[in-house]
């Protein structure tokens, strides 16, 4: 499991930004740079697929094989629609279609594709008669089977273009071990709550993966809608601490983060200060763990 990409829409640098945060980032390197956010899951399937994908296949490793993207939502930085001509291109390609997977109302964007000429020059009926491309629709708590794993897409607080509230995924590997990915999302909405708790009543996460967007930016409210920073997300853990969504044993990763906010050092160094039993860590481009 990797991620290989950490950032939010605008990445960092922004190109276009001169702020501290970018000329940070520009000066030092390494894991300051955060390429928009993607998360590989195995060799076949990964969540999301926006903007840097190709960067992101030279960083990383090839996606030569991977047969499934779950979409969080139709938002740019996450559903690069350019992917889809990209895989026709391939002179040597697996014979499946690729599956791209769209939540609740955010399926609409399919339809979208197929109806506008400017969308990958208008080849997106044919890409999918070809078989280079298969849409596939994903309704909010209807868990389903891909590939390995049994996945369960919950409505996060935040909205696609399309209108559709953002899916994150709880997913369980065949060991019975479950992952929660919950970005792009503010404060957890009452529904997705009481899902997990039903969900993890047995023993809780064995991971949760994060948003982080805003940082340490102060002022934003106790409970966010769209996005978290570091103040609500140490709220919102200390919930799913309560509500024993998770426990002292989980292990925290946090991502899609942008440049409103500190270095990845200084950022991690205050989540080591809070008093919270479980293990925090703030992820960067190419960091990977085992599942």
């Amino acid at each position: 499991m990797r991620f290989l990409g950490t950032g939010a829409a605008e990445g960092i640098p922004s190109p276009f930004c001169d702020c501290e945060a970018c000329r940070y980032a520009r000066e030092k390197g390494g894991k300051e740079i955060r390429h928009r956010t993607m998360f590989r899951l195995d060799k076949e399937t990964c969540i999301d697929m926006g903007a840097d994908f190709f960067q992101q296949a030279l960083e990383y490793g090839d996606f030569v094989p991977i047969r499934r993207v779950f979409f969080t939502h139709t938002h740019e930085d996450h559903l690069a629609y350019m992917l889809m001509n990209v895989r026709n291109m391939a002179r040597l390609r697996r014979p499946e279609p690729l599956e791209l997977y769209l939540p609740g109302k955010g399926f609409e964007i399919a339809q979208f594709y197929r109806e506008n000429p400017a969308i990958c020059k208008g080849l997106v009926p044919r890409l999918e008669e070809q078989g280079m491309i298969a849409f596939r629709k994903m309704e909010y708590f209807k868990p389903f089977y891909a590939g390995q794993y049994r996945l369960l897409p919950l409505p996060g607080n935040h909205f696609g273009n399309m209108g559709e509230n953002s899916a994150n995924f709880l997913i369980r590997n065949q060991k019975g071990q479950q992952l929660y990915y919950g970005l792009d999302t503010g404060w957890y909405l009452d529904e997705t709550f009481a899902a997990l708790e039903w969900e993890t009543a047995s023993e809780g996460l064995d991971i949760l993966v994060s948003e982080c967007t805003f940082g340490l930016t102060e002022g934003r409210g106790e409970h966010p809608a769209g996005h978290l920073d570091a103040y609500s997300c140490i709220r919102l853990f200390r919930e799913l601490l309560k509500r024993r969504i998770i426990t002292p044993d989980t292990r925290i990763y946090l991502t899609h983060i942008n440049h409103y906010t500190v270095g990845h050092s200084a950022l991690q160094s205050w989540f080591d200060q809070q008093e919270f039993p479980c293990k925090i860590t703030v992820c960067w481009d190419g960091f990977s763990f085992d599942w």
